[in-house]
């Protein structure tokens, strides 16, 4: 059986164990076998990790899994001989992404994880410590794998590829989670489904649907369950015909851009009668989630996890590294550099395309022409993820401000400039690049 070292950064990430979870059923199926497990995090993390490390090592003992599971505060020991390296941080903590969600709601607008302002936000934060943890990759495991987890995913990816020479791709549990919702309700098993995926990360669409090789597109799009799956996301079931029309499945974000008026009110409701946002539900679950690892006769993954978001990943990240050290080809939808498989996204860009993984990793496959009804929107969000990228690497405020301009969901320059103000303000511990900067027409941002 093949063996690996596979590190995780964020190892005290309340996800870990469902990651561990799945790194068992590998090895008992005799897929590979993880024989080390090396978890990393910030000092200011490090509690967490040894949570977690030792709710891991039971969940291991259980099955009688022949690994060791470790625990580093330095990024250096902890990658020396990594084969795979598993990157799901979050830069600022949760308290972070509250503030990411707040700002934006002061000025009517969505605030939310990984698009709009908030994304934007938590973008500036994450590339650069994600640009350093692939520079450590290059340095001290250079013929490791790099996978990213690390919110928002498509855009991490991008500045990793464009500024690092790290082996990487982006993952992201939204196509896989469409896909076992498809699974589920033709009681069909995983492996009898493929399907064709395109845009970016959280603005990807399900272009073709196959079962045993055969399309069932049309099919699934004229079924109750794409009726079932728009309620259930958010976008509205009065969206069916019009995707019928054009043949796609959305992803489950595009409910921020397609019912965004209601997405907005829902928000605002849920702040105002106490109920907060998504961050403060999460802070609920992890508080939750953590005194359960703490117990020392938990030795199974809890069912509790799901409710954290994110089901799923866990099994894209493993089916990749499984086809890359056997060199067995699988179809996989991932965060990877265009090369001409999205048209009318630059050759250089990341996409979120479906991939064929084997020995030399993830290539995209080419993908029939977006309907044009979509892909004047993928357009538009693939500007401000490269302009968020540039502003986050170089400091410039007017690349910050552009960017925020070109996000659909925001397109005022009084808001994007108000927006901006705030969010290097709150965010100004992480910003050194920002550091002392004004937005034109505002009041500086940092001291000097």
């Amino acid at each position: 059986m093949k063996e690996i070292k596979l590190a995780v950064i964020g190892g005290g990430s309340s996800y870990t164990p469902e990651l561990i979870d799945g790194l068992i059923k590998r090895w008992l199926r005799e897929d590979f076998l993880a024989r080390e497990i090396a978890l990393i995090d910030i000092p200011e993390g490090q509690e967490r990790m040894e949570i977690v490390a030792s709710f891991a090592a039971r969940m291991i003992e259980k099955r009688g899994m022949p690994s060791s599971v470790s625990t580093w505060t330095d990024l250096k020991e902890g990658l020396c001989g990594a084969d795979f390296v598993i990157s799901q941080i979050r830069v600022g903590g949760m308290k972070a992404r509250w503030v990411d969600e707040h700002i934006p709601a002061k000025y009517g607008v969505i605030g939310q994880e990984t698009t709009g302002a908030g994304g934007f936000a938590c973008a500036l934060r994450t590339i650069p410590a994600s640009i350093e943890i692939a520079q450590a990759v290059e340095t001290f495991c250079p013929k490791a794998w790099l996978l990213n987890f690390t919110n928002p995913s498509g855009v991490i990816t991008e500045a990793l590829l464009k500024h690092t020479k790290a082996k990487t791709f982006g993952l992201c549990n939204v196509p896989i989670s469409i896909k076992m919702g498809i699974c589920q309700a033709l009681n069909v098993a995983p492996e009898k489904i493929t399907m064709d995926v395109s845009g970016l990360n959280h603005l990807s669409f399900v272009t073709k649907v196959y079962k045993h090789g055969k399309d069932i597109t049309d099919y699934v799009l004229h079924s109750p369950l794409l009726y079932k799956y728009l309620d259930e996301v958010n976008i509205g079931r009065e969206m069916a015909p019009f995707l019928e029309a054009v043949q796609v499945i959305p992803a489950t974000y595009l409910s921020y851009y397609w019912a965004r008026e209601s997405s907005i009110q829902k928000q605002r409701a849920d702040i105002e009668s106490g109920k907060g946002t998504r961050a403060d539900e999460v802070m609920e679950i992890e508080e939750h989630l953590f005194a359960m690892y703490k117990d020392e006769s938990l030795d199974e993954m809890p069912p509790e996890l799901k409710k954290r978001g994110g089901a799923f990943y866990s099994d894209v990240a493993l089916n990749c590294i499984s086809s890359i050290v056997h060199n067995r080809p699988s179809l996989e939808v991932l965060n990877v550099k265009n090369r001409g498989s999205v048209p009318g996204i630059p050759f250089d860009a990341v996409v979120e395309v479906t991939c064929s993984v084997d020995g030399k990793g993830p290539s995209p496959i080419a993908q029939e022409p977006l309907p044009t009804e979509i892909l004047g929107l993928v357009q538009k969000v693939k500007a401000y993820e490269q302009l968020t990228v540039e502003a986050a690497v170089t400091g410039s405020v007017e690349k910050a401000f552009f960017a925020l301009l070109n996000h659909p969901l925001i397109q005022d320059g009084r808001i994007a400039a108000d927006l901006l103000h705030d969010i290097l303000i709150e965010n100004q511990d992480f910003l050194p690049l920002f550091s002392g900067k004004s937005v034109p027409g505002l009041t500086d941002v940092t001291s000097q």
